[in-house]
């Protein structure tokens, strides 16, 4: 008789990866401790994750939902400089508060492991969401940038804040504390990257 497939076991195994993940980050990730962790055999995990890099991708898509569900919070009746505001809130507070997903996210390629219909729509939700932001800006002639150079020009601002914000080297150039950096840096984000942009309130 065929043994049935435990219908719980890769989503075990998913939580118990990522978790090694969010503690560790993705370098410590080795199957066969998660095995172990898991109380089952590695071969067992290839049968639901053919590589180490196809479970990678699923806890990057994991990882990924954590942050677009902050983002999808967001009222969306908010005027698209508050908007964006509080989506660079979120990013930032969420690569504060996990680190190490933060970094596997966007730090670390997709590899070889194809994906699947849904899954760009997912990695690149926030990019998306910040760039829906530029184009109400544009519309409303407060943003004279292509809103698609914006956005990939306010995603490398984002993430080299929130790189430089972790390894505290903002921290020490200037001598001033997260929270006076966050705001000056939200900021100037908010503008889409222009000088001269509204500051709130006005």
């Amino acid at each position: 008789m065929t043994r049935l497939a435990n219908p719980e076991l890769p989503e075990r195994i998913l939580k118990e990866a990522e978790q090694i993940v969010a503690d560790s980050g993705h370098e410590s990730l080795n199957m066969r401790d998660l095995a172990r962790r898991v109380g089952v055999s590695a071969t067992a995990i290839y049968h639901y994750f053919a590589s180490k890099e196809s479970l990678l991708l699923q806890i990057k898509l994991a990882a990924a939902e954590k942050l677009n569900s902050r983002i999808r919070a967001i009222d969306p009746q908010l005027d698209p400089h508050d908007s964006l505001h509080q989506l660079g809130a979120e990013y930032v507070e969420f690569a504060e508060e996990h680190p190490n997903l933060y970094r596997l996210l966007f730090e670390t390629p997709v590899g070889s492991t194809p994906l699947g219909e849904t899954d760009q729509p997912v990695l690149y939700y926030t990019y998306y969401a910040a760039r829906n932001a530029l184009e109400r800006m544009a519309a409303s002639n407060t943003h004279l940038v292509d809103p698609r150079y914006g956005a990939m020009m306010g995603w490398i601002m984002l993430h080299g804040f929130c790189s430089l914000l972790m390894s505290e080297s903002l921290q020490l150039a200037e001598g001033m504390d997260r929270e006076e950096l966050k705001a000056l840096f939200l900021r100037y984000y908010t503008g889409g990257g222009m000088a001269g942009h509204p500051e709130k309130g006005e």
